[in-house]
């Protein structure tokens, strides 16, 4: 037989609360019965003392005569012995007589037996007992033994099981509402506790969030100092993994630059003279093929492991636009830079310079008079518009241009692999490079990255 076993809920939260509210319910409960049970034998001490009193009132007014008759001086009907059926009464029985109180209207009260009690034979104090008078009444008896004239005198007195109830009751129509109103009340302070009590793991969550995309390189000491351990342990491994990171892609850079540029140049070297069939260009295709997916994996592989990488973008556009203004001193040109300040992308910060740098160093190239950068970020993207008021590109060129080694104007310093270094850094991290030529003339450049969240 399969039995399945009842999960509680998934959250600590909500662990918290419902064993607080559970354990607060039975708490609530058990108190609601020992009051209940407190206020019953309170008022059955102070039924049992009205009695009792009675039964002394009754033994002093009694008097025994030489032939055993009684008599009793004095009225001791008051309220409420002296209403008939009321199930308040008293009866004195000696010797097969008795004489009892108004109230009973001529019956009289058959004392159930009672288990002996050695308590109230040393004390004398009345015997408590359940019976029920001629009419079925569920009554509470008080029983007294003693001694006049040399005649043993019993003295009884009752009252009915409704006196000994309906304080109870009356008393439970108050105790419940308020033990609800505590209840909730109590529940209200536990979802309160709860939430403040938590609220330091939700904020270290959040500072964890932080440093996973990137705003923020490590967590600050919590104020609760059960967490400052956990954090002193992230915050290691944290700086460790920073450090293998940097280890590692400054490896992945040497090789790619180590291996990028003397494929190309072996590519380029092999013409149809030297490759007249063109097998050595085809195997080199393929070597650099195998280099660009392999180091493209592993780049991107490193920059997606332990921390998310964010680069605020702006101070990057406007360090590379300075020292382009440096190195083109002598061209005099216009620039107009516009990118939102507060736009951080989720790229490595030297590859960001590479990307921004490769891009806007070809604007001033080949730009007149004005190169133009803007940057807009839109949803989980930022896209950067690089113009400048240059010759163009031919249509049937513009793809031919991203390509490594290529150059369409051997007149201007360069080496052709700019645009397609950019272009494939900024693919691995799942961005693109578009060229379009302007209507008025002139290069207009989208290079598009994506945003770190917040």
């Amino acid at each position: 037989m399969n039995m399945t076993r009842i999960q509680g809920p998934r959250t600590i939260a909500g662990r918290l609360i419902a064993f607080s509210i559970f354990y607060a319910s039975a708490a609530l409960v058990v108190a609601s019965a020992v009051l209940a049970l407190i206020v019953a034998n309170v008022v059955r001490d102070q039924v049992d003392q009205r009695l009792s009193v009675q039964i002394e009132a009754v033994r002093g007014s009694m008097t025994v005569s030489a032939d055993g008759s009684l008599a009793v001086d004095g009225n001791l009907d008051g309220p409420p012995f002296d209403r008939p059926g009321s199930g308040w009464y008293w009866q004195v029985t000696s010797a097969g007589k008795r004489v009892t109180s108004r109230s009973l209207a001529g019956a009289s009260l058959s004392n159930p037996p009672q288990p002996f009690d050695w308590r109230s034979l040393l004390t004398g104090t009345p015997r408590a007992g359940d019976g029920r008078d001629s009419q079925g009444q569920g009554l509470h008896f008080l029983t007294s033994q003693s001694f006049a004239a040399g005649k043993e005198v019993e003295i009884i007195a009752t009252s009915p099981h409704s006196a000994l109830i309906s304080p109870v009751l009356r008393s439970l129509l108050l105790l419940v509402p308020a033990m609800l109103v505590l209840g909730g009340l109590l529940v209200v302070g536990i979802l309160l506790q709860v939430r403040y009590g938590l609220s330091p793991l939700r904020k270290l969550a959040e500072a964890v969030a932080d440093v996973s995309s990137g705003r923020a390189r490590g967590l600050d000491q919590p104020q609760a100092e059960e967490l400052r351990p956990l954090v002193g342990q992230i915050n290691r491994l944290l700086e460790q993994n920073q450090a293998r990171l940097a280890e590692t892609r400054l490896q992945f850079a040497n090789m790619a630059h180590g291996l990028k540029t003397p494929v190309a140049s072996l590519y380029l070297a092999l013409n149809d003279n030297a490759d007249p069939t063109g097998e050595a260009r085809r195997q080199v295709d393929r070597i650099d093929r195998q280099i660009k997916h392999h180091l493209g994996r592993a780049r991107a592989g490193v920059s997606a492991a332990g921390l998310a990488p964010a680069t605020m973008l702006r101070p990057c556009v406007d360090d590379i636009v300075t020292m382009m203004q440096k190195l083109y001193v002598d061209r005099d040109l216009l620039i107009t830079s516009d990118v939102e300040s507060t736009v951080s992308v989720a790229c490595a910060p030297q590859d960001v310079d590479e990307i921004m740098g490769a891009m806007i160093d070809n604007a001033f190239k080949w730009a007149k008079s004005s190169v133009r950068i803007v940057g807009r970020a839109d949803g989980g993207e930022i896209a950067i518009v690089i113009e400048d008021d240059g010759p163009g590109i031919k249509s049937d060129n513009i793809t031919e241009v991203m390509n490594p080694g290529v150059r369409l104007d051997e007149t201007v310093p360069g080496d052709g692999f700019g645009l397609s270094i950019a272009r494939e850094v900024c693919e691995l991290y799942g961005g693109r490079v578009t060229l379009m030529n302007l209507p008025e003339g002139g290069l207009s450049a989208t290079v598009v990255l994506p945003t770190t969240p917040g």
